[in-house]
């Protein structure tokens, strides 16, 4: 991760020479101040000299102790000026009018007494109420919103790019979002909620999707899961509020300083106006997916705040109590050295509960930064020449040169920012503690937080989209240091209603997915061995299949058998089950039948075209197939003739052909031919193959999940493999023409399949078939360079609208990262290869994800034979 050197970060103190000691500048202004009582102390009369002396020392020693120490980033007296100015100042909302009042915490419960006005008296305390009052939102639409007090305000939502914090394109899009903020020219507060799903909301969401399903442990156990990440998940919304006319030249804000309040300019609707269609004519041209807010958009971000909030009220301890909810405020005093991109964003992840952050980001005219610079430097160079050679205003004085050199060669734009984060929970203790975990991570990486209590409901003001910030946490930094502040956080895969996949790597949240969300159900789960490609698999099987969803399962391995039993299918094993070739299309008119059964006559019939994994790869050359096509068609007008009350399988076909069609009128070589493919399709139907082809078959498409197992049939005759892989992928592209809706078709180590020309051909019918039939076809390979090293393996990838990449070999990285278009981080999470852990992508979501397959999806799905035992009690 990339860190980035932050200007003027330095903590440096001006020391003045006062004596044999060097003071802070304003430890020697109050001490400066107390010289006229010191001399009228010496000056009393009726006094002993010791007295004079003791009082004297104790009036020094109280100027040392009140020039340096700060409490929540103020000046102590300041502090204290504004604890005492709070009993003037508002800290009641009651039906939306301000009042002062004392207000308590007593345990979890508030205590409000003694409710009076606000003291209005003098110009200063109006000011402190100006300041302090709570804003009015009056929506005005078009995506402008109107404070009183503030005036008008514009509100874009903005949608953060779906990677990881830790990524160079995530670090690229923050770059080009100041830049594009920057370009505005006015003041902007770049808002993000942080909030968490109610677990409660999830399990009944978990239920009516799964209302269909009895309540097997199963089912409970994965209601339990799905309760339990949704109350792990991370759903947040971005919006930049643009703020004209708010702050000047120098970036400060009006409303922030107490001696500009009389400066400040309420912006207009129409200025506004124009400051959002500015905005949205350069996002488009920054490649910045922004939108204007409406009424329903704005609904996050004012709920639980004080925006939205008609009673409100904040206790002694800086704690507001506002819709059923206590707030607390985090303001950040000073930068670190270095910083990252997205660390803000990892802090706001710890807090594990609702949460809000405010970037304020303010531009700073070049020669006001200057001239501000310039005046500091002057301070440290005096320092250093009458200090005897501080350190720390040495550094300090060595950062401000480099900045304002960088200024002069128009390196750096300066910019005044702002960090305000609003922490919220049910409980005192529970908004204490998140508070606590936001702050503490801010500190690890350097910051200096502070949560703020003082004075009233200015903290919470501050926190408050469209409100400006405190004038204690404005600092002066540049534009580069701005975008790696920024709380924006991509979280793809947060739809909680859908099916959970695991947990991702750049949230720590929880992936939920729904092939039926994507515009097509097709997928596709690459993985080499070891990467978990089967579990997880059947996990996402499963849990579309409790979604509502019905599924055909082509299980080469044999693998899916338990899986059947926990879901209530059924599970095939050809050799000891049949499979009818011509069973396929025995509704269908004899033409459309021969086009459906042509494709498997060619592999059971065909010429040996080369040997793949074993198995011979067979096809019928273009005359062969014509010839067969209409002695088939032939057939089956025969077999409607004098149809009997079962329908036609091999033998029929074989006997048909030997009967009639060698005695037609053919040529030798052509008679030849006849009997060579009659010869090769009469093996169907001797012996053991019989069983398999020659019988009425038992394989049916309907709502039952079935998988049919392939392992039996291949010890024994596995150059027939691909022929039954042909005889059910043109079954099941007859069964959608049926209306089987939410039907899944998964097609396990589909390179077995895509590597031979007919099989594959078949395969990629069905796949452009099914997105018509509101089907899904699924292909699951561990032979990531046979997948898509051909042709028609990049064309399913290209069809499928769901991608899961689990870990690969190094050799296969370039071709994944080719096909699929990964991003660095996304090479990186792949090899070297963990298991369960991959990139899932659907549209323009991806996301590096952990599959989370839970106990009981984990022991019927595991492959292990160590863990077969005992899976049936888990799911019984």
């Amino acid at each position: 991760m990339k860190e980035l050197h932050v200007p003027l970060a330095i903590d440096a103190q001006v020391r003045i020479p006062f004596g044999p000691v060097l003071l802070p500048l304003r430890t020697l202004l109050v001490l400066t101040a107390l010289i006229p009582f010191g001399v009228g102390l010496l000056a009393m009369d009726g006094v002993t000299t010791s007295l004079k002396l003791s009082l004297l020392t104790s009036l020094l020693v109280l100027g040392f102790a009140v020039g340096s120490p700060e409490r929540e980033g103020l000046w102590i007296i300041t502090w204290l000026v504004y604890r005492l100015a709070r009993r003037g100042l508002p800290t009641v909302v009651a039906s939306g009018v301000h009042r002062s009042a004392r207000v308590r915490a007593v345990g979890e419960a508030t205590e409000i007494a003694k409710v009076r006005s606000p003291l209005l008296s003098h110009q200063l305390v109006r000011a402190l109420v100006r300041m302090t009052e709570q804003p009015t939102l009056r929506e005005s639409g078009d995506g402008i919103i109107s404070l009183d007090p503030g005036g008008s305000r514009a509100v874009l939502l903005v949608q953060p790019p779906a990677v990881g914090v830790d990524s160079d394109a995530y670090a690229t899009w923050c770059v080009q979002v100041v830049t594009w903020l920057s370009s505005l020219q006015c003041a902007a507060q770049f808002h993000t909620v942080v909030d968490h799903c109610d677990g409660m909301r999830a399990r009944l969401a978990f239920e009516e999707r799964t209302e269909h399903w009895p309540a097997t442990p199963l089912w409970q156990l994965e209601r339990q899961m799905a309760t339990h990440a949704a109350e792990q998940s991370l759903a947040t919304r971005h919006a930049v509020v643009l703020l004209p006319g708010v702050a000047g030249a120098d970036g400060i804000p009006s409303l922030s300083r107490l001696s500009r309040m009389r400066k400040a300019v309420a912006a207009t609707r129409e200025d506004t106006m124009r400051a959002a269609e500015r905005a949205m004519r350069l996002a488009a041209s920054s490649a910045i997916a922004a939108r204007p807010a409406n009424a329903e958009d704005l609904e996050p971000f004012v709920t639980g705040g004080l925006l939205g909030a008609t009673d409100a009220a904040v206790d002694q301890n800086g704690i507001l109590t506002a819709a059923q909810q206590r707030t607390a405020v985090l303001t950040v005093l000073k930068l670190p050295a270095r910083i990252h991109a997205g660390v803000l964003v990892e802090a706001l992840m710890r807090a594990n509960t609702r949460c809000s952050a405010s970037l304020y980001f303010c531009p700073v005219e070049p020669a006001v930064a200057r001239r501000t610079l310039g005046k500091r430097a002057s301070l440290h160079k005096y320092a250093l020449r009458e200090g005897a050679g501080d350190v720390e205003n040495a550094v300090a004085l060595h950062e401000t040169s480099d900045v304002l050199a960088a200024l002069a060669r128009r390196q750096l734009e300066p910019c005044r920012l702002a960090v305000t984060i609003a922490i919220s929970n049910r409980t005192r203790e529970g908004v204490l503690a998140a508070a606590e975990k936001v702050s503490g991570s801010l500190a690890s990486d350097g910051f200096d937080v502070t949560r703020v209590s003082s004075p009233g409901f200015l903290p919470f003001v501050a926190a408050t989209p469209g409100a400006t910030p405190m004038n204690r946490s404005l600092q002066l930094t540049s534009r580069d240091a701005a975008a790696c502040l920024l709380p924006a956080l991509g979280t793809p895969f947060s739809e909680h209603t859908h099916p959970l996949v695991g947990v991702s790597e750049a949230t720590a949240g929880p992936v939920y997915h729904s092939v039926w969300s994507c515009a097509n159900h097709n997928a596709m789960i690459l993985g080499t061995s070891g990467a978990g490609k089967s579990v997880a698999a059947k996990t996402l099987l499963i849990r579309h299949l409790m979604d509502g969803g019905s599924a055909v399962i082509i299980d080469p391995d044999s693998e899916y058998r338990r899986v059947m039993n926990a879901v209530g299918g059924a599970h095939l094993e050809l050799g000891e089950d049949s499979l009818n070739p011509l069973g396929t299309a025995a509704q269908s008119p004899p033409d459309v039948a021969a086009g459906l059964v042509l494709p498997v006559l060619s592999v059971m019939a065909g010429d040996e075209k080369g040997v793949r994994d074993g198995r011979p790869i067979r096809r019928l050359v273009d005359e062969d197939q014509c010839w067969l096509y209409e002695e088939v068609a032939s057939f089956y007008r025969c077999w409607d003739e004098r149809r009997s009350q079962r329908a036609a399988v091999m033998s029929d076909l074989v006997e048909f052909l030997e009967r009639d069609s060698i005695h037609r009128a053919l040529t030798v070589r052509e008679q030849e031919r006849c009997r060579v493919i009659t010869a090769r399709l009469r093996r169907y139907i001797q012996g053991s193959r019989a069983l398999v082809f020659d019988r009425a078959s038992t394989f049916r498409v309907d709502r039952t999940p079935i998988s049919i197992g392939l392992r039996t049939l291949a010890m024994s005759y596995a150059a027939d493999l691909t022929a039954a892989l042909a005889v059910v992928l043109t079954e099941l592209l007859a069964a959608l023409t049926q209306g089987l809706s939410r039907l899944l078709v998964v097609v396990d180590e589909a390179h077995r399949v895509t590597v031979d020309p007919d099989a594959g051909h078949v395969l990629a019918q069905l796949v452009r078939q099914a997105r018509k039939h509101g089907a899904g076809v699924w292909m699951c390979s561990q032979r990531v360079d046979d997948f898509i090293g051909n042709d028609l393996g990049r064309t399913l990838a290209a069809t499928a609208a769901t991608k899961l990449l689990l870990g690969c070999e190094e050799s296969s990285l370039g071709s994944l990262k080719q096909v699929f278009g990964l991003a660095e981080d996304e090479v990186s999470a792949l090899n070297p290869a963990v298991q369960g852990r991959g990139v899932l992508i659907a549209g323009d979501q991806r996301t590096v994800v952990r599959i989370l397959p839970g106990p009981a999806i984990l022991a019927i799905a595991q492959t292990s034979p160590a863990l077969a035992h005992g899976a049936s009690a888990a799911v019984a």
